[in-house]
This record gives C-alpha cells, sequence and structure tokens, in this order.
C-alpha cells in the first residue's frame, strides 16, 4: 500500500486536484475581480447585433455564457473548491465514522451480527438519493434555502446513507481478522479487547484507510450530481422574483452539482449548457479512480509475491538428483594386536 501513492499515476491525479482547488481559491480571491464581464449582446464587425444571452463555447468563453450571464468556465473553476473540499470532507466522516462503528460492532457486537446484516441488506437496496430526499424539502421548481444548518444537514445524511453499508464492511474484515492465529495467541496470553485493536486491528486497518477515502470520494461526486439533478443545491439557494408571478431560484454558491441544476430545465433548448460542470465532474472521478486503481493494484502486489513464495517452499520435493554421491574408499591397515 506504501509504493501506491508513490507512482506517477497517482501523483499527477493527485497534484490535479489539489491545482483545481489552489486555482479555484487563487481565482476567487485575486482574478475575479479583474477579469470582465461577459457581453448581454454580441455584435458583428458592423455593430449589428447577432445574439443575446445564453452564448454557446467559443473561443473566447471556452465553456459557453448561461443565462444569467456568468462565464461559466470561470464559474467551474469557482465551484471547484466547494465540490471537492465538500466531497474530501464528507469522504473522512464516512470513513471516520465507518472504523469506528466497523471495530465496535466487528469485536463487541457479536451477537447483533444477524440482526444488524439483514437491516444493511435491505438498507442497501434503497438508492441513496431517495434516502436523502426524505430528509429535504425538494421542490422541483422553488427550493429557496440557505444559512449554516441547512448546509450542515446536507453533509451529515451525506454521511449517514453510507454508514450502514460502511460499517458491514468493515466490522466483516476486522472479524475476519479477529480470527488469525496471532490474535488467538495475545487473547489466550490475557490481552484486553482494547490492547488487541490498538496493536493489530488498527494497524491493520491504517494501510486500508487511504483507499476507502478514495472510494467514497468517489461516492459521494456521484450522489451531488443526482441532488444537483433534482435541485438540492448543497450551498444553498436564492429565490429572484422576476414579478408577481415569475421567479427563479439560483444557488448561493457555484458548486458544480448546483451548476447542474440550475440548467437542467433548459437542456431541450442548450444542450452545451451543462457542459462545463459535466467536464469538471468527468475529469475529477477519472483522477479519484486512477487513485483507487493504484491503491488496489498495490494492494494485490504485497500479497501476491508472499503467497507465491510460500506455494513454491511447500511444492518442492527432495529428490536423488539433488544430491551428489561420493565413493569413498576406506583402507584396513593391518594392526597387529596380538603378537
Amino acid at each position: 500500500m506504501k509504493k501506491g501513492w508513490t507512482r506517477y499515476p497517482f501523483l499527477a491525479s493527485l497534484f490535479f486536484l489539489i491545482g483545481l482547488v489552489t486555482f479555484s481559491f487563487l481565482y476567487t480571491y485575486f482574478l475575479k475581480d479583474h477579469i470582465k464581464a461577459p457581453p448581454k449582446l454580441l455584435y458583428d464587425g458592423n455593430g449589428k447585433m447577432i445574439k443575446g444571452l445564453p452564448f454557446p463555447p467559443s473561443l473566447d468563453y471556452p465553456f459557453g455564457v448561461d443565462r444569467f450571464g456568468h462565464n461559466l468556465f470561470w464559474s467551474v473553476i469557482d465551484g471547484a473548491k466547494y465540490t471537492i473540499l465538500i466531497g474530501l470532507f464528507v469522504s473522512f466522516l464516512r470513513v471516520g465514522l465507518g472504523v469506528c462503528f466497523g471495530i465496535f460492532y466487528g469485536i463487541y457486537l457479536k451477537k447483533m451480527r444477524s440482526f444488524f446484516t439483514t437491516f444493511e441488506r435491505a438498507f442497501r437496496f434503497i438508492p441513496a438519493i431517495l434516502l436523502v430526499m426524505l430528509f429535504f424539502d425538494v421542490n422541483l421548481f422553488n427550493n429557496a434555502t440557505k444559512g449554516f444548518s441547512y448546509i450542515a444537514s446536507i453533509i451529515i445524511w451525506l454521511t449517514v446513507v453510507a454508514l450502514p453499508s460502511l460499517i458491514q464492511v468493515i466490522g466483516n474484515e476486522v472479524s475476519h481478522f479477529n480470527k488469525e492465529d496471532f490474535i488467538t495467541a495475545s487473547r489466550a496470553m490475557g490481552a484486553t479487547k482494547f490492547r488487541i485493536i490498538q496493536k493489530h486491528v488498527m494497524p491493520f486497518l491504517r494501510s486500508r484507510i487511504l483507499l476507502m477515502i478514495v472510494q467514497q470520494m468517489i461516492s459521494v461526486l456521484l450522489l451531488l450530481v443526482h441532488l444537483g439533478v433534482v435541485r438540492v443545491f448543497v450551498g444553498g439557494s436564492t429565490t429572484i422574483y422576476l414579478d408577481s408571478v415569475n421567479s427563479v431560484t439560483l444557488p448561493n454558491t457555484n458548486e458544480w452539482s448546483s451548476l447542474i441544476g440550475v440548467s437542467y430545465q433548459e437542456l431541450m433548448l442548450d444542450q452545451w449548457i451543462v457542459f462545463g460542470p459535466s467536464i469538471a465532474f468527468i475529469l475529477t472521478l477519472l483522477a479519484c479512480n486512477v487513485m483507487k486503481r493504484m491503491l488496489q493494484g498495490a494492494e494485490e502486489r504485497v500479497v501476491t509475491p508472499k503467497t507465491e513464495q510460500t506455494t513454491l517452499k511447500e511444492s518442492k520435493q527432495i529428490k536423488k538428483s539433488d544430491f551428489t554421491f561420493v565413493d569413498v574408499v576406506v583402507r584396513n591397515k593391518n594392526i597387529k594386536e596380538f603378537q
């Protein structure tokens, strides 16, 4: 596992994510005020108006300009820090709580294992997006929400929906690991459960934590896309009333799933409107998948050579050809013992 995060594909993917988040902060705090906003109308060389908002992708606007006059390229850059950091934060929460409860479940709750397994199997077949929507007032046309409590509640439920499956997986691994011979020997010598967790279980799980974080990062990003489609904006939203009848709901942040959700209803008119945030999601998911593959490959390479070496030793048999026989001639000397 240690060699997995030192390989070039892993490092390239990691630096891509770090660079994207860094560039996002630089844009928000240093570049945003110095970049000229797109015009509301486009004119040709003769001064004749040729098009109004929205503008399709071009050399000047790689991802286009939406109906509200926002340059989607810079909107995607601005939203990178929200999407990636939220995904990373939720992943850490999931893995941290999953490890704590998984160890407790795998070692202390042996009698409740059948009940929890039945609950987890039933829980697994319910889509995570439906579970999250149950706890929010989701309105596809007007979902004005804001405030720290709303953001905190979404982060909590993004974490909770994955805990049963994660606890089950970690608990089963801990339970299986707890049956190893050296664990049994430690227990026979008087080691307590806490001592076994501290000296054996935690080092065993520590090598897998990074892989679990990357896996949960992928899961969180996919769930964010689904939330954006149903207009559950992670950063909250604000409703702007155009008149006494018509209104529009806009996200408070440029988080990528919010950019998809706010323009989702315009896909029938301008299909390119979600091109920018979709490409950003694809590249981020690709980077996370590369990191996951590198970590999984490193773990397999650690286990396989030892297994092969043991098999070779066990299968090797002693043959006659392995030895060289030398004829030794012993000459008896005549010793006169009795004369």
